[in-house]
């Protein structure tokens, strides 16, 4: 099955009243091509009705119920049967299975009916559109990320790369890496605009991340982000729904603090630590018009070397009690700083945490939250699928699963977590030099060289 999203498809799903959804639908049929009707009929199957058609808080009693949708999906079967398409039909039953069953589809109804509080992203340049029909409501998309994608996928890569060498042929490898990150931006932007509009620019963003080998020059990653965002705005015709993926460095906080304060939405990435979290919190805080931004706590990234540090100080569980560092911090993170002043926080708003690098199904059961601001976790393709492979059960407060009794104590041996888990843990000027920041830029800077060798060669 293809899971282009078509404008028609689109219009169907996210700009059609309720009230005349089935009757155009049924005309738009007549002469519609039969594997658009088969995109059209998982569309319907799927979480994207949720956030329009069957949405009762926009539309009250004119809201579609379910049942009407399941039968026009019967109906649009029945029809690629009389086709002669059993082929189509047999793919669309494969994944509206798929999608009945999906747990993160059940996360994300959940954060929809006011259950819990959660959302989640893709984090990957391509496959947006399945992540969608699961509730996907955002995507990372950067150099790193479009470099893995384009040895995915050559075939449709490399002509986007020549067409671009043909159009700029003044630009450089670094330029042309640029040009090619934008238009995947573009692409996914585009999926995601209908949930942006209908959801008042509060959901729905590309999180753009900017180049890694200038995570220390505040200067030009502010000047890269102006230059990117008024790339998007010409190509998007408007306010582009993408935020910047800026690092918590030093260079980064001063950078934060200028596109902030320019209107331009944030999410901070290379980031393991309370201190970082609260640095950057507060930065948001004071300087941000951007309608959202995000702070990225990269689990995995994390856990893994806390990992190492309590192996070698001889705690014999230790890949069991890694797993919960980052459950630890975010526990605190989230107290210390979403949190109402009545609650002992202090009820930050601007900027929303976001767990990513996720090892497991605990980093995503582990984050989802009732509480006043909205947890956003992008998951990678093969955790989604990991995820969804078999029943689990999601508690709407799974943020607050307590610790094993001993495990903070054993996380403690780690000087790693300590640094992390403190909110004096660290200085600003530390941030550079925290392990996990170091080790994070030069793969990031590895893979971003490689892209631009690939890009012009």
């Amino acid at each position: 099955m293809s899971f282009c999203f078509e404008d028609e498809l689109a219009a169907l799903m996210f700009r059609t009243e309720p009230k005349s959804y089935l009757d155009r639908l049924a005309e738009w049929r007549k002469t519609a091509a039969e594997e658009l009707i088969a995109e059209n009929a998982i569309d319907m199957g799927s979480v994207l009705p949720d956030w329009n058609l069957t949405s009762q808080a926009r539309h009250g009693a004119e809201a579609l119920c379910r049942e009407a949708l399941d039968e026009a999906i019967r109906e649009s079967l029945a029809l690629l049967r009389e086709r002669g398409r059993e082929d189509l039909v047999t793919a669309v039953q494969e994944e509206l299975a798929a999608l009945a069953a999906s747990n993160l589809a059940r996360l994300t109804r959940m954060t929809l009916s006011g259950q819990a509080n959660t959302h989640w992203g893709n984090d990957y340049a391509a496959h947006l559109r399945r992540a969608m029909r699961r509730g996907a409501c955002l995507v990372t998309t950067n150099p790193v990320l479009v470099n893995i994608a384009r040895k995915e996928d050559p075939d449709y890569w490399t002509p986007v790369r020549d067409r671009l060498r043909e159009a700029h042929p003044t630009y450089g490898p670094a330029e042309l890496a640029y040009a090619m990150t934008v238009q995947v931006v573009v692409a996914n932007a585009r999926l995601l605009r209908p949930i942006w509009e209908l959801t008042g620019g509060k959901i729905g963003y590309v999180s753009l991340q900017l180049s890694p080998k200038r995570a220390h020059d505040a200067e030009a990653m502010v000047s890269e982000a102006r230059w990117v965002y008024a790339q998007l705005a010409e190509q998007l015709g408007g306010t582009p729904n993408t935020v910047f993926k800026l690092p918590a460095t030093r260079a980064g906080l001063d950078a934060c603090c200028a596109v902030t304060a320019e209107g331009m939405g944030v999410n901070i990435t290379v980031n393991f630590s309370l201190p970082q979290h609260i640095a950057f919190a507060g930065a948001i805080e004071a300087n941000s018009t951007a309608p959202v931004s995000f702070r990225t706590h990269m689990d995995g990234r994390l856990d893994d070397p806390v990992g190492e540090e309590l192996q070698a100080a001889g705690v014999s569980d230790w890949a069991e009690v890694k797993t919960w560092c980052s459950t630890a911090i975010r526990q605190r993170e989230y107290r210390m700083l979403c949190h109402k002043p009545q609650d002992g926080g202090l009820g930050l708003t601007k900027a929303h945490p976001l767990p990513a690098s996720g090892r497991g199904p605990w980093n995503i059961l582990r984050s989802v939250n009732n509480g006043p601001v909205t947890i956003f976790v992008t998951v990678f393709p093969d955790k989604q699928a990991e995820f969804d492979s078999q029943p689990r059960e999601i508690h709407p407060r799974g943020m607050w699963t307590p610790l094993p009794e001993g495990t903070l104590d054993k996380l403690l041996k780690s000087r790693l977590f300590r640094m992390a888990y403190e909110p004096d843990g660290m200085t600003v000027e530390e941030f550079d030099t925290y392990l996990p920041v170091v080790r994070t830029l030069e793969q990031f800077g590895q893979g971003y060289d490689e892209f631009v060798a690939w890009v012009a060669g």
